[in-house]
């Protein structure tokens, strides 16, 4: 009698405790659906507050990371776009640290707005292997992302990788650290927050995250501020640049395939593009290492159209010290020739039939 009294009380103790899991799961949703997204300072979320203001009237959208959020100027894009015959109205959806689930993640928010007349996105995807960065795990564009299904896809791709036990911990972990902020919807109400303490996203605000000109471009800070600074012991590296630079040309890809995870990411993200009803085009920026993965994946036609620029030989201004605000970024001028070089690459691509608006 007191074996099965026993087992009854553990019993209904499992069995409450499995439906409190339940409950809690299903108010955590029911909350999510009603949680606005970032608050009044996330760059995401104000670029696609600005994005949808006026959704029907952008044609192209270039989407990556802070190469990307620092790099592509609209207003050049659409002048030299305008000028050769083929015009644009684009917008730069760029943000520091963003990679191939986040690019995922904002292209599904734009989807969510249905613009009317995206032809067009542009896309860096970045090296997957940089997905093991843990230095941005609780910033609020890669909770986003960190569901438990991708996070978990995430997992096993790098415990595939046979990293020895501490290794794989200090890897995994602030992955699943940024997972659990995802399902208990953390930071997630930080804009009820800001509106409660009377915090909102002002004009200013708005300008210094999307940029000042309001199309998602922002130049590198001024020499005055803290991303000044850095820019200026860049310049006092520059024979260690210059000598790095020399070894990156001498860089060729790899042989073998590309990773298997990589190209899987990528069809991902051409997929969501073409959901959108646009044309999907990959481009790699000049900096001092190559996107192997991609460029595999380009030859193999898993890639429709990838633009380089990552050949220091042929784009030597892009590479040129004077035009870089460091060893990853360009500065404005630098920023302003690729966008221009971009651009009549592209144009090219629309003459010669490779490229068409829908």
């Amino acid at each position: 009698m007191a074996a099965n009294g026993e087992r009854s009380s553990a019993g209904a103790g499992f069995g409450a405790l499995a439906l409190f899991a339940l409950s809690f799961t299903l108010v955590t949703l029911a909350l999510r659906a009603f949680l606005p997204h970032g608050g009044a300072r996330e760059l995401v979320d104000a670029k696609v507050g600005r994005f949808a203001r006026e959704r029907d009237a952008y044609t192209l959208v270039f989407a990556g990371s802070s190469r990307v959020h620092r790099g592509f100027v609209p207003e050049v894009f659409d002048a030299r776009t305008t000028a050769a015959g083929v015009p644009t109205r684009s917008f730069n959806f760029g943000a520091p640290g963003s990679r191939a689930f986040e690019i995922e993640r904002l292209l599904e928010r734009v989807g969510e707005l249905a613009p009317a007349r995206l032809d067009f996105v542009l896309v860096d995807p970045e090296g997957i292997a940089l997905l093991r960065d843990e230095r941005n795990a609780l910033a609020r564009q890669v909770i986003e992302w960190h569901d438990p299904a991708t996070t978990l896809r995430l997992s096993r791709w790098i415990a595939d990788a046979g990293l020895p036990y501490p290794q794989l911990w200090t890897a995994l972990a602030p992955h699943w650290k940024s997972c659990a902020y995802n399902v208990f919807n953390i930071g997630r109400s930080q804009r009820l927050v800001d509106a409660a303490l009377g915090e909102r996203r002002t004009d200013e605000i708005e300008r210094e995250l999307v940029g000042p000109r309001l199309d998602g471009y922002a130049p590198l800070g001024d020499e005055s501020e803290g991303l000044g600074r850095r820019g200026q012991r860049f310049q006092k590296r520059r024979e260690r640049y210059l000598a790095q630079l020399e070894d990156y040309k001498g860089l060729r890809v790899g042989e073998g395939p590309a990773d298997a995870f990589a190209v899987e990411m990528y069809r991902e993200i051409r997929a969501r593009i073409e959901d959108l009803g646009a044309t999907a085009v990959f481009v790699t920026q000049p900096a001092l290492y190559l996107q192997e993965d991609l460029i595999k994946a380009a030859e193999i036609g898993e890639i429709p159209l990838l633009l380089r620029f990552d050949d220091a030989e042929r784009f030597a201004e892009l590479y040129a010290p004077e035009r870089r605000y460091d060893e990853t970024h360009l500065n404005d001028e630098g920023a302003r020739l690729f966008t221009e070089q971009l651009a009549d690459e592209f144009v090219a691509r629309v003459k010669r039939g490779e490229l068409a608006p829908r």
